[in-house]
């Protein structure tokens, strides 16, 4: 067991506890991480269909999870995609078929862990450089290059990237930018766009976990 900090002073943000070193950051759909390793067949059907070259294979040395399906944030966020073609390519149900659309996906939470660093709360634009390495996260797909060419815009522009680029379709539900930091809300489902984008890399992602679980909140509070 490894302690996860996720709360920070002046915010809703509170000490989630625990998070198991096994908890993962797995595709839309997935089903609970037991039967997700029991379903998968580690066909890597999702990995090609992914427009955003967004799921990646496990290694050799994950022992029982080698071979399956995650998202790895630091070089790619899911970005939502329209029918989420990785549920449809799954031939088992390791990715739950009925999970159609974004509003029914639930990948975790994202947290701010270090307001101070914040680009916007710190008042600070985005450089050339910054966006420079967000790109180098790749260009191979039409989708991607497209991604490319909207971060280009936000040069030398106050940050808000997190923001803009939230995939989530009621975006506002999903994470706000109304005062100097981003403020997640009830339904983030855990896509890890922003922790992509995020130039200081102050927002991370708490696999399976829910909203209420990570704030401490109340339904619709």
């Amino acid at each position: 067991m490894t302690a996860l900090l996720v709360g920070i002073p002046g915010t809703s943000c509170l000490l989630f506890g625990q998070a198991h070193e096994k908890d993962r950051l797995r595709p839309p759909g997935a089903v609970d991480e037991k039967a997700f390793l029991a379903l998968c067949i580690k066909c890597g059907q999702c990995v090609q269909v992914c427009p955003y070259h967004a799921v990646f294979l496990f290694d050799l040395d994950e022992g029982a999870a080698a071979g399956t399906p995650i998202i790895r944030p630091q070089l790619r966020g899911c970005y939502l995609c329209d029918l989420l073609p990785c549920v449809l390519a799954c031939p088992t149900t390791a990715l739950d078929h009925n999970v159609s659309s974004a509003e029914l996906v639930h990948m975790g939470v994202a947290v701010l862990i270090d307001k101070e660093k914040c680009l916007a709360y710190r008042k600070t634009p985005v450089s050339a450089e910054m966006i420079d390495t967000l790109i180098s996260h790749g260009t191979r797909s039409e989708p991607e290059k497209e991604l490319a060419e909207k971060l280009r815009e936000h040069v030398g522009k106050d940050c808000v990237l997190c923001r803009d680029f939230c995939p989530y379709p009621e975006r506002d539900a999903a994470i706000t930018l109304d005062g100097d930091f981003p403020e997640f809300h009830e339904r983030c489902v855990g896509c890890a766009v922003c922790q992509e984008l995020c130039p200081v890399q102050v927002i991370e992602i708490v696999p399976r976990k829910t909203y209420q679980e990570v704030y401490r909140k109340e339904p619709g509070s």
